[in-house]
């Protein structure tokens, strides 16, 4: 190769490296503690399609949860969040394995092998481990019920553990903080 190819391939790489950062940095931008949750679309292992529209609010807080079939930190995650999704039925929080980096078999396979109930969905065309910038693995999102991402968590490290069981615990104690909403009922005779 001539030096004038070698100087036009710098030049070129270069600039996709600096195309590709500024995509990156404007898609983290969206992405934060507070701001409205990007819309995330995916099929679920039974073959029904889910997901929320951008700035779209859920009907419940959802735990978002980035997975590969071949990562062991995302089945330590899996395991733990099937057992404080069990404890904490009545937390009311929506937990959903959304996976990424595997085929529809290999998460069926994969979630026959760690034996749990929780919703498993592939991500359709990667659409939303773009939307939420996924690097590494696992990946939580806390999404309130108002759209807003709440807690953004990647990794599973010690002490992970509480951390997840006290989003669940609070989530619990906020519930039955909240004051009961009487109806009055009339009767005709």
């Amino acid at each position: 190769m001539s030096t004038l190819g070698i100087i036009v391939l710098v030049i070129i790489s270069i600039l996709a490296g600096f195309f590709i950062n500024s995509i990156v940095y404007y898609a983290k931008q969206k992405v934060k503690i507070d701001r409205p949750a990007p819309g995330f679309y995916a099929e679920l292992l039974e073959g029904d399609k889910i997901g929320l529209g951008e700035w779209e609010k859920p009907p419940k807080p959802i735990l978002l949860c980035f997975v590969s079939p071949h990562c062991n930190a995302c089945r330590r995650l899996a395991q733990l969040l099937e057992e404080l999704k069990n404890k904490y039925k009545d937390a009311g929080i929506d937990v959903i394995l959304l996976g990424i980096n595997g085929s529809k078999e290999d998460f069926i396979k994969w979630k026959d092998s760690l034996k749990i109930d929780l919703p498993i969905a592939v991500d359709i065309n990667n659409t939303s481990k773009i939307h939420y910038v996924i690097y590494s693995l696992p990946a939580v999102f806390y999404i309130s019920s108002e759209g807003l991402i709440k807690m953004i968590h990647t990794g599973f490290r010690t002490g992970d553990d509480e951390k997840l069981a006290g989003l669940f615990k609070t989530h619990l104690g906020n519930l039955s903080t909240q004051p009961v909403k009487r109806q009055i009922v009339t009767a005709t005779l």
